[in-house]
């Protein structure tokens, strides 16, 4: 795997052209005076030296298929059933992420410039679980000592992702999709002399639109200065794609991807609070084409954080 700084003058002119400028072979060909199956040539050897040389199970015919696909080479129809072979195959999705890192960190290729490289939804579960699984680390690695609060605000969470069904009415009936200043009370509370876990704010979550379906309800709940989000959620269409977002005006923030929904519709997801949870005004859910999201995407469900 070369480095895309040593690569011939020829074919770094061809990248550059086609990723800087947006230009098509046939227009590169006219410049140069060659034909387009030339600049073709030119740029998919110049990809083929820059990725991964060690993917199985990738026929160079498929390859080249993806090549084009990164370079914006390609038909409607010819780019529809590429981003099929890259959703079906492990070996494209590492080949054309490989390029795409090498063309990135070059410079040749800005965060706009190549099209997205789809996945599947159990690569979205795993990216959701390792993020959930780091700040939990992090949590632990920072304060060992409140190791049993954490649990027991699992614990309290748990019993709040049991009522969504009642939570769930009153939001469809509502239509209101503030968020309540009344804490909502536990349905247990623990017998242990640890200090109880209490529920911050109620989030309802509603379709965009309007509507009764999909329904959803975060929860904020905090102990002994520690704080984390609680999402659940019915009636969604069964997907690995769906996204947490906060929102203020322009400014958002990623904070991850939720476990697939199956067929049941039922999302969940808890998520420690990020400690400028004040600054924004609005909780997404999205559902993305990507696993690498820069902006939220198509909205499935929102709810203002209240004061």
């Amino acid at each position: 795997m070369a480095r895309f700084d040593d690569l011939p003058a020829d074919q770094k002119a061809v990248l550059q052209l086609v990723l800087r400028q947006g230009r098509t072979y046939g227009e590169i060909g006219g410049l140069l005076k060659i034909s387009d199956a030339a600049v073709q040539n030119r740029a998919l050897t110049a990809l083929d030296a820059i990725g991964p040389a060690d993917v199985a199970g990738l026929s160079d015919d498929a390859q080249d298929d993806v090549g084009d696909y990164l370079l914006g080479q390609q038909s409607a129809s010819a780019r529809a059933a590429t981003r099929e072979l890259l959703e079906d195959s492990q070996p494209a999705r590492d080949w054309a992420r490989g390029v795409a890192a090498e063309l990135r960190n070059a410079g040749v290729a800005g965060e706009d410039a190549l099209p997205e490289i789809p996945t599947d939804p159990a690569e979205e579960a795993e990216a959701f679980d390792a993020l959930h699984a780091r700040r939990a680390a992090r949590v632990g690695q920072a304060r060992n000592s409140r190791i049993g609060g954490v649990l027991l605000i699992v614990g309290v969470l748990i019993v709040v992702v049991g009522g969504v069904l009642v939570l769930a009415g009153v939001i469809g009936g509502g239509g209101d999709d503030n968020a309540s200043n009344t804490p909502t009370t536990p349905a247990t509370q623990p017998t242990t002399t640890s200090t109880v876990a209490s529920v911050e704010q109620q989030i309802n979550l509603t379709p965009p639109g309007g509507g009764k379906k999909p329904l959803g309800v975060a929860n904020l709940v905090s102990q002994d200065g520690q704080r984390a989000l609680a999402i659940v959620g019915q009636d969604l269409p069964a997907s690995g794609h769906y996204v947490l977002w906060l929102r203020n005006g322009t400014k958002v923030k990623f904070l991850g991807f939720f476990p697939v929904v199956k067929s049941d519709g039922r999302l969940q997801g808890l998520v420690a609070a990020p400690s400028d949870l004040s600054g924004y005004k609005e909780m997404l859910i999205t559902r993305e084409p990507s696993s690498t999201p820069k902006k939220p995407g198509t909205i499935i469900l929102k709810g203002t954080i209240g004061g």
